[in-house]
């Protein structure tokens, strides 16, 4: 299997994560996985966007492709990855804790 193929597994699992947080009503940072899966999906319709759209040569020899599409959307596809990355680690390691509990404080 070739590295973009891992990347790409690595960015459906991300997107599932994200989306399936996202909808869960007893879930923490719930805000925070919404904007992610926001960020994921954009990054999805952006390189979807790009790729439908498609590159052409024009008369002079000019590359005409919506670069801009293609930029956006892999950097939006990394800061959403990047960032259910860090909120399921956060969400990990803190399962135990309840915010705001002063209980165990004393």
């Amino acid at each position: 299997m070739s590295l973009p193929y891992l990347i790409f597994i690595g960015y459906l699992a991300a997107w599932i994560l994200a989306i399936r947080n996202a909808l869960k009503s007893q879930v923490r940072n719930r805000g925070a996985w919404r904007f992610t899966a926001v960020l994921l999906t954009a990054g999805l319709a952006s390189l979807l966007a790009a790729r439908c759209i498609g590159s052409s040569l024009d008369k002079d020899g000019y590359l005409q492709e919506p670069f801009f599409l293609i930029g956006g959307g892999s950097l939006l596809s990394l800061a959403g990855s990047c960032l259910t990355l860090g909120l399921w680690l956060r969400g990990l390691f803190n399962r135990g804790e309840v915010p705001g509990d002063k209980s165990q404080a004393a």
